[in-house]
């Protein structure tokens, strides 16, 4: 049975601290009321997948250690398959700080050999999406991007990447140049200025959709936007009590690529992405509030979003 969408990256830990009286502060003690430990990065994006009933799986690499050994291990529990994840004998940790506070976050990441490893995944992956038959190839908006759309397109995939936060390469001609290679482009609206360098969000969507046909913008309480084939979509948000809003644009990404193969419109993907990742941001965990799909499709119904099905 082919898969609704592969997820290339790595699994990875999660430490969240919630439930603090401020930021930390240099030379002070702050203290969390809780902690949460989960499996995070790419995974999160697996996880809510899987709870809307989309045939997924992670593709990339963990290593020997205790890290990356509790991350399968909590991939196995949330019933997502393991198959697709080589394990390297040696230590390959991945693991990130998540500090929540006042509707934001904030990461301090640790991760082994990160060049090095990323050749591993993308040898892994080309062999993968050369075997595998999938709707979606899910990946980060990187160097290795021509060679996956190369490989996923002769496999007939669509071409999905998110951007992930690193400025120097957020404003470099390289990532300019990359764009045009995906078939869908998920960025947040930070990244999305960064790219387009201009402090407004709305002039960022229209920057991006002139080089790219299908551009979809994450913006937090202001809820997502995208621009298709030269039509501005825009979708509000219902305000929730945010908790931590890591894997929140994951979980969004879930939502709306669950749109697409359900056949709705952009609108109704919008509004089901928006849903996911409001959702997921109640609890502290980068995919512990990602509903299942009658639990958005209730909501959905709750909200007045009522989607159309046009195409996949």
């Amino acid at each position: 049975m082919p898969y609704d969408v592969l997820v290339v990256g790595r699994p990875s830990c999660d430490l969240v601290f919630t439930g603090m009286p401020s930021w930390p502060a240099i030379g002070r003690e702050t203290f969390a009321g809780d902690l949460t430990v989960a499996a995070g990065g790419s995974f999160n994006m697996v996880a809510a997948l899987h709870r809307l009933g989309l045939r997924t799986a992670m593709v990339g690499v963990a290593g020997n250690d205790d890290w990356s050994r509790f991350s399968l291990a909590a991939m196995r529990a949330e019933g997502v398959s393991t198959d697709l994840v080589v394990v390297l004998d040696r230590p390959l940790p991945s693991v990130s700080v998540c500090i929540a506070h006042d509707g934001d976050r904030g990461f301090l990441t640790h991760e082994v050999s990160i060049a090095r490893v990323w050749d591993v995944v993308r040898d892994h992956t080309l062999g993968v999406v050369a075997r595998e038959d999938a709707a979606y190839l899910q990946c980060w908006l990187t160097p290795h991007l021509p060679a996956f759309a190369a490989a996923a397109r002769s496999r007939r995939m669509r071409v999905v990447v998110d951007c992930g936060w690193d400025e120097a390469w957020l404003v470099s001609a390289e990532i300019r140049a990359l764009l045009p290679l995906a078939d869908i482009v998920f960025t947040n609206q930070p990244e999305a200025c960064a790219i387009a360098g201009t402090s407004d969000p709305v002039a960022a969507l229209r920057w991006l959709g002139q080089n790219h046909p299908f551009v979809v913008v994450k913006r937090g309480a202001d809820g997502a936007s995208a621009l298709v084939e030269g039509r501005e979509y825009h979708a509000p948000t219902e305000p929730v009590d945010v908790v931590d809003a890591t894997g929140a644009g994951d979980c969004f990404n879930a939502g709306f690529l669950y749109g697409l193969r359900r056949g709705h419109d952009i609108d109704a993907c919008l509004a089901l992405g928006n849903i996911c990742g409001g959702m997921n941001a109640t609890v502290p965990g980068g995919y512990a509030g990602a509903p299942t799909e009658p639990e958005l499709l209730a909501r959905a119904e709750r909200a007045g979003v009522l989607p159309t099905r046009t195409a996949v």
